[in-house]
């Protein structure tokens, strides 16, 4: 059997290989490649997993893990093989930027869309990609579903002060007969492969939040997301890992993904020691399921002071902060004080202290009544 071979890498046994995977020309020339690390078991045999990082190029995290990750004592115990690209957006990384200076859109919407039936309007004259990086995920995307991977593995940084955690994308199934791929997917197989999606996050060790409910999640584009491609379009495995504050690396949260990863590795039966303990981070389970939300939202603009932390378990009714005016007097009534509509937990707090009428204040988990397998929206 040929070796694995993704761009200028070629796996190669009991070691690491490194290459380049090409993605957008430059009017100068030249290229932004995608950097692309292969480490193989001696043998060669086994599960292929990807790992994916810095596709928003201010979030730095998921690098540092994939560089703690792949040492050479590990490819000497590994059976099997992971694939890791380091970043997904070299242009952004370079000036730390979210999006790339030739991408003004978020790069996490850009991977090849599932079948939706229907598919929303901006998806249903079946125009090609907009733009060259769009290209890239669409070449990218096609390489990782070739190596027919037992998961992927994307890494990101959430907001300021945000405890780490692990996004789950719902898996849509269509009501209409069909094939066995994007819209055609039937109940029962979205359904075993959400139970996939969960055996692989209780191995993992982090704190599970669901993402958006069905429309939302789809109005903001995040069936085009590394992870919701993935599983929705190729019905493979995958989830997004949030690893505290962008442009900050957490020395504890990156050691405790690597765990968790390695621990994702041993329920592929690629590594055959004991699973490790997530330690050193909170890991919050409430006894409900959580999704995130955006709330309290500011009633005007004003200055807010914060009455709860990130990984703070809050109830409904509570003070969640006080919004004041630039002399720190109090704005609009109940003493300017924000009240939780919701129970569950504080994830973390967008940019800042400063917000103008509507915009969010915090992002909390909050319990979720609604399904993780769900019809395509009509």
């Amino acid at each position: 059997m040929s070796p694995l071979q993704i761009g200028s890498a070629s796996a190669k046994l009991g070691e690491i290989s490194t290459g380049w995977f090409d993605a957008v020309s430059l009017p100068t020339g030249s290229l932004d490649r995608f950097p692309v690390m292969i480490g193989q078991g001696i043998s060669g045999d086994g599960p292929v997993i990807w790992i994916t990082a810095n596709i928003h190029g201010n979030e730095h995290s998921g690098l540092a893990a994939i560089h703690q990750l792949l040492t050479p004592d590990l490819v000497a115990s590994l059976h099997g093989t992971v694939v890791a690209i380091p970043t997904l957006n070299p242009a952004a990384l370079r000036v730390g930027e979210r999006t790339a200076y030739y991408q003004n859109t978020d790069p996490n919407r850009l991977f090849p869309a599932p079948d939706l039936h229907p598919k929303p309007p901006s998806e249903r004259l079946g125009l090609s990609p907009t733009s060259n990086l769009e290209l890239a995920y669409q070449n990218l995307y096609s390489a990782i579903v070739k190596t027919r991977p037992y998961c992927l593995i994307d890494l990101h940084n959430a907001w300021y002060g945000s405890i780490p955690f692990v996004f789950r994308d719902p898996v849509f199934y269509s009501r209409k007969r069909g094939s066995t791929s994007g819209a055609g997917r039937t109940r029962m197989q979205a359904e075993a492969l959400q139970n996939r999606v969960g055996e692989l996050l209780e191995a993992f060790g982090f704190t599970v939040i669901n993402e958006f409910v069905a429309d939302s999640y789809i109005t903001k584009k995040l069936h085009r997301s590394v992870s919701g491609s993935l599983l929705n379009k190729a019905s493979i495995p995958a989830f997004t890992v949030e690893l505290g504050s962008e442009m900050y690396i957490d020395p504890d949260i990156v050691g405790a993904c690597v765990a968790g990863i390695r621990n994702i590795l041993r329920k592929a039966g690629m590594l055959q020691d004991a699973p490790e303990p997530i330690e050193n981070i909170p890991v919050r389970r409430l006894g409900f399921p959580v999704r995130r939300q955006m709330h309290p939202y500011a009633p005007q603009a004003g200055i807010v002071r914060f009455l709860v932390s990130p990984g703070e378990i809050i109830s409904k009714g509570q003070p969640l902060a006080q919004l004041t005016d630039i002399f720190g007097r109090p704005l609009g009534d109940n003493n300017g004080l924000l009240n939780s509509d919701y129970e569950g937990f504080v994830i973390g707090w967008p940019h800042g202290v400063i917000r103008y009428q509507g915009e969010p204040v915090m992002v909390l988990a909050i319990k979720d009544t609604n399904g993780l397998v769900t019809p395509y929206p009509d």
